[in-house]
């Protein structure tokens, strides 16, 4: 051992203390690189991986592999190969402390030791595997301390943190803060220098039991198939040899390269075949531990001979990466195992089978290559070998090299094996289809032998399956590219009809299978197995499914037998259902059945038999036609199924007509039904079978074709249907006469069921009546009696021939000639009558009857002659001539049962068919008779009118039906009237009487124009139109009894007249026409001016009443009353004349000032507001649009101080005055700023004025005048003439008239204080906020200021043009003076205006809408009551102690003014929803599902309406004028509009509503009565609300209650 050295570690590992100035190496830790990456690996057994290689590099044919416990190792050899115990331990539970490796191989050379402990040093040698240097350090992943021994030399690793650095270069001498590996190389001793082995020993770093043995030799197995030279490894556990796998090498064999496969870069110089053997011999602990069990598999080795040529480029590369040349010829490997390889002895036990099946043969997809792991997937079912480079963790193939080189040559080399995958498919394929047809061309074993390559096939095209590989997937899709890519021709497969190239190919159908035999099909394991595989395939290689194309193209190659065509009508029946393209017709153009006859095509099938109808009765021997389908066929589907390919059903009536045709029937004697008895039996033998469920046509054509043809068995022999006769029972009368007899013994029983199916087809049940009649009366021993009873037996067998034998037969006799000479006469039936009585009574000719018992009705005896022809009753013709027989006895007879059998007999009777017959008993004036229809009448009341009526015994006959008019016709009545009108009370009372019961058939139009109704008294008798009179009802106007004529008669007639235009009370259109027609005498009859002015105001007062034309000819008639006013010669009062005119001669005064100017050329009318409106409507002008107005020309002048004053006066009253016709669209726009009011002031005003009816012209001096300049409102006034006021101009502008009260109005509002307005309930306090721009002033000063700075009315009694105003422009009146403060009468006023709302604006929409103040209008809610109460007592006690103002403000916070009286309620955005007690009620808009608010609410609208109506009755006010409505965010408790008032719900139902229901209505009483009487008692001009106001001020409603 002194010849042993030590060296240290790598100079890679230097440690040089601190960073150095300048230059200096790097520093490696030798430890960290082994463990982290060179001794690193992901796959199992990859140190043995590494030891097999180097072995194989070595030459070696053989290894061993030794796992070794502590107590093992301790042994002498001598004692190790003589164990004491030969059992084996459980390998499970016994740790191992040392693997040893040792290999038959080259030994180490100085190349080998000096490249050993060098790191990366790889084999130069470019045919070796390794090319890294770094296999051995994988050592490292399970020891501290591997040991090396070959050639009598031993190296020993370890790792040594104290080793010092000998290096000269070093220059510090400190310690290595890195452990070091270290080795330590020398000789072995003497005892060990003549081993052979290189040994590898492992001292493991921690004890563990041995790898799974199965799965070791599984690794074993797969990784000796490679090796070029290692052919045998043995595998032992201390003594017990474990395991041993040995490797046979047969014959190699070249085969050639196809053609059409295409060669890349690297070119194939050869390619071989060798057969290999691999046996494996090991023990199975789990199984037995004593047994060793073996097993062998035969593989066959593929291997390419590739010669490599690379560019310079690629040289270098490869080179820098390996450290050695590429080769220049290298091997590419592939491992293919046949199916059924694995042999196993009987007694191979099952677990050991199982370790079998994980060594990877055939189905394994574990990879294995010389440098890649074998527990990599690489994608096919085989394992692969050649030079491959890997990744630098060397678990993968380098495929992202960043250079690129070394992946193309990675690639390249894939391409390489693609392409030996693709000549291992085809050779393969080559066999399986060698093999194929030979079977298919052997006559035995052929099925045996297909299925077997079907299975061979199976395993070669799963072995060639493209898994996805790992870690890279690139790696299989780079195989399967080459796979089929290298060659030009489509992958080929063996199919059902041998091996076809795949496009040729169909996936496996089930279906199809069973009748596509020459399409090639995959087998249905190929098809389930390999469905991912079949999916994956290329374009150019996709294998689709069976198309119509494909089953048609193949139906046409070969006919189908019988069950190959069931199949195929039942994949089309099932397709048909799935929407198949497919037609029936294409099917059956293709099909053609294999039968026994010979090839039928099934586009010549027409028919089919229903095999639950006919198909289980037809005898399947007797003649068919050709183009009906087998029966064997078309039984095995439904009615439907069959009908769906086009073919129609071969019914009974079918066959019948094929068996009836004469080729048929001449083809084969013993088939034709119409020769052989025997045939025709069976024939009908099957009818009978199948006729319960035939349908009716089918029976019916059956029928026509046996019809006259001789089928029938019968006593007689084959007789037609219609000659053959059922067998009668007991019957002896019809044996004897040689009818043809259906014989029951002729092959078929005669049952009930057959008998009906007989008569069907024609055989008779009965002789004829004819031959029974001439058989009667030939032998004479039946009566008609007899052959009656007969025939009632027989009844449901007789035929429509029989029953018209026996009406034609004269056979019977009638009664009446019994004993008489002529009584062997005899009559038809239907000349006879039933012999009862009041046939007898009418002398009419009745049967001659002897039966058994007396005559009835309902005897089936009497039955059967009634249906023979018997008359149950006479014919209408008959009996009406009965009725007007001169025989009294036999009129009055047939009259009465006319009448009595009229709605049951006679029903079908026409009045007007007898319309010339007199036969219809009447009387006149104690005359009897018989009259026509039409002469006679059923009202018993024209018999005083001369009119002829039904006797009074035939008064409750059907008249009306017989076609009696009950009274006489319209005209009839009329001409009468008209020629003999009544001429007294009495006679018209009667004829009005007469005529009211029958008004509703009287032309009552012609009547009111004739003059028929007498009026006067008899001396002087007038006839008038019931239209010209009225019905005195009492009590009549006297004026009115001059005017009209009343009459009155009976309760009766005077329902008749007024039906015929007699007017129950005068009418306004009556009044107004009398007044048209003779206005002068109207005049006087009404007393004059005064009575004729009472009547004109009701005219007026409802002229809707009159009629247009009525109001034309009044307007147009001189008979308008107008007026004009005369000289008064110093009276009092002025005269005025009185004169009729049309409308255009009276004017209406609308200007009271321009009246003055023209009344003595003026006929005016009354001057009353309703009068003037009615002759206006009339047509009448107003005076303003007959003057004409001019002005001289305005210089204004200075006035510094009166106009701005009136222009601010006008600004801020005339809005005011403006709410009192808020209904009124005035002419010109609302001055709303100084902008749009001008007030200028100039010396004199001087105004023409012309009336151009009479072209009159007046001239006047006045005070002022307005204009319109544009959007501006122009007012002038003059300081030198006369004076006017100023609201008489202004009225003019704003409205075009100037009325009295109107003027009267604005000039009180613009003289007026503002305490005085506030009082009449106006808005004083809103007028600042309407005008920004008016100069403010404080609420006191203003009420003082403003007490009327100017006086602009005249006093009432003014009303000349002349008169001077009394107050001037500059005077001031004091506030407490009368004439500051006019008393006007008709001036609205109220005790508190504060409680006044004007009307609020609200949008349908929703939008947000702005009140009169211009504010947004604000939701509202219902105030509580104890809230106002609390109010309301802070305001009185304030109140108390100082002062109304000072109370209100300081008891209680007051309301914006801007906020309060403001915001009206819209009366339009109510809607009616129903009444309550005839009270209208009306929703809000915004009420939530307003259609079921009447229902929702009805118990609160019936408690509150009946509050209203209590009070209502109290003050008496019109329930008419009431309303109840409901809103959801107004304030408003209630207000009235145009006279009606409208009353909340909703605060009723907050404050009262559960009070009143608990029966407490005294406080609702008491609230409402106070709102109620507001609202009535006080309205403002335009509308008046009581409302609560949004504010803490909620007390002022309640105070002012």
């Amino acid at each position: 051992m002194s010849s042993r050295r030590l060296f240290g570690s790598s100079s890679l590992s230097t440690y040089q203390g601190q960073p150095q100035q300048g230059r200096a190496p790097v520093t490696i830790d030798t430890r960290a690189l082994i463990d982290k990456v060179l001794a690193r690996y992901s796959g199992e057994f990859t140190v043995f991986r590494e030891l097999l290689q180097n072995s194989d590099d070595a030459g070696c044919d053989a290894a061993e592999i030794r796992f070794e416990t502590a107590a093992f190792s301790g042994l002498n050899p001598e004692a190790a190969t003589n164990p004491d115990s030969p059992v084996l331990p459980d390998l499970k539970t016994t740790d191992v402390t040392r693997w040893t490796f040792k290999n038959h191989g080259k030994p180490f050379t100085p190349q080998d030791w000096s490249r050993l402990p060098k790191i990366a040093s790889g084999n130069p040698d470019p045919q070796k595997v390794g090319a890294f240097g770094v296999g051995f350090y994988s050592l490292f992943s399970v020891t501290e301390t591997p040991c090396v021994s070959s050639g009598g030399k031993e190296m020993e690793f370890s790792w040594d943190d104290k080793i010092r650095y000998d290096d000269q270069s070093v220059t510090s001498s400190a310690s290595s803060p890195y452990p070091q590996l270290c080795y330590r190389f020398g000789d072995l001793p003497q005892t060990a220098a003549g081993d052979q082995w290189t040994t590898f020993k492992m001292s493991l770093r921690e004890a563990a039991p041995i790898p799974s043995v199965s799965e070791f030799m599984q690794f074993l197995a797969s990784s000796i198939t490679f090796m070029v030279h290692l052919e045998s490894v043995t595998v032992f556990f201390d003594h017990h040899r474990l395991g041993k796998i040995n490797k046979y090498l047969g014959q190699s064999q070249t085969i050639p390269i196809p053609t059409e496969l295409n060669i890349c870069v690297l070119r194939i110089d050869s390619y071989n075949r060798l057969a290999i053997t691999v046996e494996a011999s090991f023990m199975l602990p789990q199984c037995d531990s004593t047994r060793v069990h073996e097993t062998k598999v035969d593989l066959t080795v593929f291997t390419a001979e590739v010669d490599v040529t690379v560019n310079e480029k690629l040289f270098k590369e490869l080179k820098r990466c390996m450290k050695k040349n590429p080769p220049s010829h290298l091997k590419y490997s592939l491992i293919y195992s046949c199916i059924n390889e694995q042999k196993h002895p009987p007694e191979f036990p099952v677990c050991f089978s199982r370790a079998s099946r994980r060594f990877g043969w055939g189905y394994s997809t574990r990879g294995f290559s010389l440098v890649m792991p074998p527990h990599k997937r690489q994608g096919i079912g085989g394992h692969m070998a050649s030079h491959f480079i890997p990744t630098v963790e060397r678990e993968s193939i380098d495929l992202v090299t960043v250079t690129g080189n070394v992946s193309i040559w990675n690639r390249e080399l894939l391409y390489v094996g693609g392409f030996l995958c693709r000549m291992v498919y085809d050779l393969e394929l080559s066999k399986i289809q060698r093999l194929w047809e030979e079977a298919v061309a052997g006559e035995t074993h052929s099925l045996l032998s297909r299925a077997l390559q079907d299975q061979h096939f199976l395993h070669l095209f799963k072995f060639f399956t493209f898994h996805h590989s790992t870690p890279s997937p690139k790696v299989a899709d780079l195989l399967a590219k080459s796979f089929y890519e290298c060659s030009t021709l489509p992958l080929r497969l063996l199919s059902s009809v041998g091996v076809r190239e795949a496009p040729e190919v169909r996936k496996f159908d089930p279906v199809f299978a069973k009748f596509l035999k020459s399409l090639p099909m995959l087998s249905k394991d190929v098809t389930q197995d390999c469905e991912h595989a079949i999916e994956r395939l290329p374009d150019q290689h996709k294998i689709r499914a069976i198309s119509p194309s494909d089953v048609l193209q193949d139906l046409r190659r070969r006919a189908l037998d019988v069950e190959e065509l069931l199949a195929c009508l039942r994949w089309w029946i099932a397709s048909r259902r799935d929407g198949l393209a497919l037609s029936a017709a294409d099917l059956l153009d293709a099909v053609t059945l294999r039968g026994t006859g010979g090839a039928i095509p099934l586009s010549s099938i027409t028919y089919f038999i229903d095999s639950k109808v006919l198909g289980l009765h037809i005898p399947p021997n007797g003649p068919l036609p050709l183009s009906l389908i087998p029966l064997g066929i078309s039984m095995h589907f439904n009615y439907e199924e069959l009908a769906s390919f086009g073919w129609k059903e071969f019914t009974v009536a079918s066959w019948l007509q094929h068996m009836s045709r004469p080729d048929v029937m001449s083809a084969d004697e013993k088939y034709d039904f119409t020769q052989s008895a025997d045939w025709a039996s069976r024939v009908l033998s099957t009818l009978r079978h199948v006729w319960p469920k035939l349908p009716e046509d089918i029976r019916s054509e059956s029928r026509e074709v046996l019809r006259n043809k001789p089928c029938i068995p019968t006593s007689g022999g084959l007789r037609c249907p219609e000659s053959s006769y059922l067998p009668v029972a007991d019957n002896a009368l019809f044996h004897h006469l040689g009818f043809p007899i259906v014989s029951p013994g002729s092959g078929f029983d005669v049952d009930e069921g057959t008998k009906e199916f007989l008569l069907f087809i024609g055989v008779q049940k009965n002789p004829p009546v004819q031959l029974l009649l001439h058989q009667m009366s030939s032998t004479g021993n039946w009566t008609v009696f007899n052959l009656i009873d007969y025939l009632v037996q027989e009844e449901p067998s007789l035929t429509s021939e029989d029953f018209s034998t026996l009406k034609l037969s004269k056979i019977f006799m009638n009664e009446s000639l019994q004993g008489n000479e002529e009584e062997n006469t005899c009559y038809r039936i239907d000349e006879l009558y039933p012999p009862v009585d009041i046939f007898r009574r009418l002398r009419l000719p009745v049967i001659k009857w002897s039966g058994k018992s007396e005559w009835m009705d309902t005897s089936f005896e009497a039955q059967l002659l009634y249906r023979i022809g018997l008359n149950r009753f006479p014919p209408l013709p008959t009996i009406v001539d009965l009725c007007s027989s001169r025989d009294v006895g036999v009129q009055e007879t047939a009259f009465e049962y006319l009448c009595n059998k009229l709605r049951l007999q006679y029903s079908h009777y026409n009045p007007e068919d007898f319309y010339n017959v007199e036969f219809i008993p009447a009387e006149s004036k104690g005359h009897t008779c018989l009259k026509k229809l039409g002469e006679v009448y059923s009202g018993s009341q024209w018999k005083a009118l001369s009119f002829f009526v039904v006797q009074d015994r035939y008064l409750s006959m059907p008249l009306h039906q017989l076609g009696v008019a009950q009274h006489p016709p319209t005209s009839e009545l009329l001409d009468l009237l008209e020629k003999s009108p009544p001429l007294d009370k009495s006679s018209a009372s009667l004829w009005f009487e007469a005529l009211f019961d029958h008004m509703e058939t009287i032309d009552l139009t012609k009547l009111s124009g004739l003059p028929i109704v007498p009026t006067g008294p008899p001396s002087a008798l007038k006839l008038l139109p019931p239209t010209q009179c009225h019905l005195d009802q009492g009590t009549i106007p006297v004026l009115y009894k001059e005017l009209f004529v009343f009459v009155k008669f009976g309760n009766k007639a005077n329902q008749f007249l007024s039906a015929c235009g007699l007017k129950n009370k005068v009418s306004t259109e009556d009044v107004a026409e009398v007044l048209i027609e003779n206005p002068e005498r109207f005049f006087d009859l009404a007393g004059g001016y005064d009575g004729y002015l009472v009547e004109l105001r009701k005219l007026a007062c409802q002229s809707q009443d009159i009629s247009n034309d009525t109001l034309h000819k009044m307007s147009h008639s001189p008979a308008l009353l107008g007026l004009r006013r005369g000289e008064t010669d110093g009276k009092s009062k002025w005269d005025y004349e009185y004169q009729f005119l049309t409308y255009q001669g009276v004017t209406i005064v609308d200007d009271v000032y321009d009246y003055e100017l023209f009344s003595d050329h003026l006929f005016i009318a009354p001057r009353e507001e309703a009068l003037e409106r009615f002759y206006a409507s009339l047509g009448c002008s107003c005076l303003s649009a007959v003057v004409k107005e001019r002005c001289n020309d305005l210089r204004e002048i200075s006035s510094a101080k009166t106009c701005p004053e009136v222009q601010s006066l006008i600004l801020e009253r005339l809005p005011l005055f403006m709410q009192n016709y808020s209904d009124t669209k005035p002419k010109v726009k609302i001055p709303s700023s100084p902008d749009h009011l001008k007030v200028k002031a100039c010396k004199r005003i001087l105004v023409s004025k012309t009336l151009a009816t009479v072209n009159v012209e007046r001239t006047k001096d006045v005070w002022t005048v307005a204009r319109r300049e544009g959007d501006c409102i122009e007012l002038w006034i003059s300081k030198t003439a006369k004076r006017d006021i100023v609201a008489t101009s202004l009225c003019r502008l704003l409205f075009g008239t100037n009325k009295r009260h109107t003027t009267l109005l604005l000039g009180t509002i613009l003289s007026a204080n503002s305490t005085f307005l506030e009082q009449r309930g106006y808005l004083v306090d809103q007028i600042p906020q309407r005008h920004g721009d008016t100069p403010k002033v404080g609420t006191k000063a203003r009420k003082e200021h403003l007490a009327g700075p100017i006086s602009t009315t005249n006093p009432p009694q003014q009303s000349t043009l002349d008169t001077q105003p009394d107050l001037q422009f500059n005077s001031v009146t004091p506030l407490g003076s009368s004439a500051a403060t006019p008393q006007l009468s008709s001036f609205p006023c109220t005790a508190n205006s504060d409680q006044l709302t004007i009307h609020e604006a609200s949008s349908i929409s929703g939008d947000k809408s702005l009140n009169t103040a211009g504010h947004p209008r604000t939701s509202r809610e219902v105030i509580s009551q104890s809230d106002i109460q609390h109010n309301v007592e802070k305001a009185m006690q304030a109140c108390r102690l100082g002062g109304e103002n000072s109370a209100i403000h300081a008891g209680v916070s007051q309301l914006p003014s801007s906020d309060f009286c403001t915001v009206p309620a819209d009366v339009g955005c109510l809607c009616p929803v129903g009444h309550v007690r005839n009270i209208e009620v009306y929703i809000d808009e915004g009420v939530y599902d307003g259609g079921t608010f009447m229902k929702r609410m009805h118990d609160p609208l019936a408690r509150f309406v009946d509050i209203i109506i209590t009070l209502s009755e109290i003050y008496r006010i019109p329930t008419a004028t009431l309303r109840v409505f409901y809103d959801v965010s107004r304030g408003c408790i209630a207000f009235n509009s145009r006279g009606i008032i409208y009353l909340n719900l909703r605060y009723f139902e907050v404050w009262h509503d559960k009070q009143v229901e608990s029966g407490n209505q005294q406080d609702a009483r008491m609230t409402w009565s106070v709102d109620f009487v507001h609202c009535y008692l006080v309205p403002l001009p335009t509308k008046h609300y009581l409302k609560v106001p949004r504010s803490c001020s909620r007390d002022r409603t309640q105070l002012d209650r």
